[in-house]
């Protein structure tokens, strides 16, 4: 491929500044609670936008007396608020009309949920923004997520006091950017211990009241959760796959048991998840075209069970379950069918869930048989209450871990940016390792502070630089600043990987910064290449953000991100067009950043859950490599539900086993068991030691159909009748298809 000329880059980035900051944008800096930084990363957004000759003015600020804030406003030319005197009370109002007669490009409206005085009958702040768009006006916005009408109740009955102010989500949803602003609670606590959040009379009342450390954590994880799920809703309509949120479909009959116990089962499971729950009732259409309808207080109750769980209900008619079923979740995009059968009760052979197992190859199925349904192993709820601090190894550093979409979010700038406020506060710190890729901005982020020398190791007739780690383990500094921890080390080196270096640094006491994109966590591996088609080979265990002490979400939106790779900021320009055209889509960047919003959330979720507290997750493996994504799946899910893992490897007896030590390895990377046994009787060998063990979940894969063939999936679920079954597709690439053409 061709580079691109300089004078197409220069063309290209006009245009994309353009269209990216266009007439009547919204862009809005979400933050989880006052002080996180919103309007400081706004008004340096803005102070890159005017650098390119795209000047904003200030419609409202409120510096709350933080003077950074107002140093980097000076900036700007601001538009005076307006004046309103009310029975002789003075009111500062943004200045609408000034601002539409001016109609600036852009505007930056601090604090979006903010309410004029009553006695002006002046619109609220959001309504007022809505004129500017509707004029023409691009608005840049901030905004705290608690003020968002659907979280507010939730977030009052945390804080123990209401949230006053409130937008409609319908409203948000009409941004064209959102970028989350996020910084580490305890890291929030500290600001507003120094004064830097509200005044001092209340910093003893807000740390010990609403803003304990527990309730910003749960404050973080609803705002990263919400964040999640509309970006879910644009991967969708961008014609994502699925997105990457879990939606939990049930499947019920009218049968009062039957569903008592399925919705049970799958409300549970959808809480437990962080997703949502649908549940379907299928109705079947005579062949005289007769609907029989569903007894009005039964409907009743099953509506009301399913709205006390949560989740919403449709109830549809159809002559054909099968095709009904499908594209019902084609259209809600559901990852997941929960469904019961009565295993030998009925004929297998006309069984829903066999047409299920056979033609639905791209949704995970979960098969749970009714002789099991007055006994479901209970799911566990998320904890309520407080969520206790974790602890770390006694006398190991303090792991604080950067963590982003992709590259070029600037994870290494705002580690490097942190470490040059701690170097002016008088800390010890030295640079490890640091990647700079030759980006001007990070190089100059690095300047003055102090490295440690890299160690040449030659390999396959090259030289390369590598971390010193008895140099750093020597010098003993307070912080070492390591990049990229994924990174695999060259043969030879006592660990083989870097984010072993790490932990050998912080047993040592010595604190580490580190950066990591999401797509190399382990258990992300085969939902990356899902999403974006592209397979990542350096991975990190996921055991690793259990070591966290500190996990701070680095973001930036797609269009931000492209406009710097057109810009040359990432990539050299001779590539910049194909990572545009391959990894770098805003589909693909939409889905990394739920991802990356996620597993902050779930981070701060599940970090402190005990393994094996809720039994066992059993999966069922044979002899083949793609049987890693069964194993990836399964650590993911025992760590969500409180489960411990163990893979059963089942090989004949009259072959040697190929990829044994493949499995073996990675299953003791996740932290899971491996077993092996030896048998002809795969099937039937499975049901029997599920029947010893008792999981509370089992996991199977399922390969695609081959016809007159009957699966090994189909023969377990036919034959265990009481444990709930999970199947999953397993060849990735084979179910990006459509099954339906």
């Amino acid at each position: 491929m061709s580079a691109p000329k300089k004078e197409d880059l220069s063309a290209r980035k006009v245009l994309h500044t353009l269209l990216s900051m266009g007439p009547g944008r919204l862009k809005v800096y979400l933050g989880w609670a006052p002080g996180v930084g919103k309007s400081r990363r706004a008004l340096l957004d803005l102070a890159t936008l005017k650098k390119r000759g795209i000047v904003p003015v200030i419609g409202w600020l409120e510096d709350k007396g933080r003077e950074e804030i107002r140093i980097l406003a000076g900036e700007f030319r601001s538009v005076p608020p307006r004046e309103v005197v009310v029975a002789g009370k003075s009111f500062r109002e943004m200045d609408v009309e000034a601002i539409l007669r001016e109609s600036p490009p852009i505007v930056f409206v601090d604090e979006l949920a903010r309410d004029n005085p009553p006695v002006s009958g002046r619109l609220s702040r959001w309504e007022e923004v809505g004129r500017l768009l509707e004029s023409g006006i691009s608005v840049v916005t901030t905004l705290n997520a608690m003020h968002v009408h659907e979280l507010a109740p939730t977030v009052s009955r945390l804080l123990e006091r209401p949230v006053e102010v409130t937008l409609p989500l319908d409203f948000l949803r009409k941004a064209d950017e959102i970028v989350v602003v996020d910084i580490p609670p305890a890291e929030l606590r500290e600001r507003i211990r120094k004064g830097l959040v509200f005044p001092p009379e209340q910093i003893d009342r807000a740390l010990k009241g609403p803003y304990r450390e527990p309730n910003l954590v749960r404050l973080r994880e609803l705002t990263l959760d919400f964040a999640a799920r509309v970006l879910d809703a644009q991967l969708v309509r961008q014609g994502g796959k699925k997105g990457v949120y879990e939606r939990v479909l049930v499947l019920v009959s009218d049968h009062p048991e039957a569903f008592k116990s399925l919705l049970g089962y799958g409300g549970a499971l959808s809480r437990r998840l962080g997703g949502e729950l649908l549940v379907l009732h299928l109705r079947k259409i005579s062949l005289l075209g007769k609907r029989p309808p569903l007894d009005r207080t039964v409907l009743e109750e099953m509506q009301q069970a399913v709205r006390e769980n949560g989740g919403k209900m449709s109830v549809l008619w159809t002559r054909n379950f099968a095709w009904t079923l499908w594209r019902f979740i084609q259209k809600t995009g559901t990852t997941r069918l929960i469904m019961g059968h009565a295993g030998r009760v009925r004929p297998w052979r006309k069984s829903l869930v066999r047409n299920v197992l056979r033609y639905f190859p791209r949704i995970d199925v979960e098969i749970l048989l009714l002789p099991s349904l007055v006994d479901l192993p209970p799911v566990p709820e998320p904890g309520g209450g407080e969520i206790p601090v974790p602890e770390r190894e006694e006398g190991g550093g303090t792991f604080t871990l950067f963590l982003g979409a992709a590259a070029g979010i600037g994870k290494t700038y705002r580690m490097l940016a942190e470490a040059q406020h701690l170097l002016r506060e008088g800390v010890n710190l030295v640079v490890g390792y640091l990647e700079t890729h030759r980006r001007p901005e990070t190089e100059k982020m690095a300047t003055g502070l102090p490295f440690l020398p890299r160690i040449p190791v030659y390999y396959h007739g090259l030289v390369l630089e590598e971390m010193d780690l008895d140099g750093i383990l020597a010098r003993r500094p307070r912080l070492v600043l390591v990049d990229e921890l994924a990174h695999s080390n060259p043969p030879g080196f006592r660990n083989p990987k870097r984010y072993q270096d790490v932990f050998e640094i912080l047993s040592a006491g010595i604190d580490v910064f580190s950066t990591l994109n999401v797509q190399h966590l382990e258990t992300l591996n085969d939902l990356i290449e899902f999403q974006t088609g592209i397979r990542v080979h350096e991975t990190v265990p996921d055991s690793v953000l259990m070591r966290v002490d500190s996990l701070v979400l680095v973001d930036l939106t797609p269009e931000a991100l492209q406009a710097r790779l057109m810009e040359g900021n990432v990539y050299p320009p001779e590539k910049v067009q194909e990572a545009l055209d391959n990894f770098f889509t805003k589909s693909n960047l939409t889905a990394l950043r739920e991802l990356a919003m996620r597993q902050v959330a779930e981070t701060g979720r599940f970090r402190l859950m005990i393994r094996g507290r809720g039994g066992i997750l059993l999966v069922g493996v044979s002899d083949r490599l793609e049987d890693g994504a069964l194993i990836r799946r399964g650590a993911t899910l025992s760590e969500r539900l409180g489960l411990s893992m163990v893979v059963l490897s089942i090989t004949s007896g009259h072959t040697v086993p190929r990829w044994r030590n493949e499995l073996e390895s990675l299953t003791r990377t996740l932290s899971g068991t491996f077993s092996e046994e030896s048998s002809d009787r795969w099937e039937e060998f499975f049901v029997e030691r599920c029947r010893a063990l008792r999981p509370g979940l089992v996991l199977l894969g399922q390969s695609a159909w081959r016809p007159g063939m009957e699966s090994t999936a189909e023969k377990i679920a036919r034959n265990l009748t009481d444990t709930p079954l999970l199947i999953i597709p397993l060849n990735i690439r084979e179910h990006r298809k459509e099954v339906f053409g």
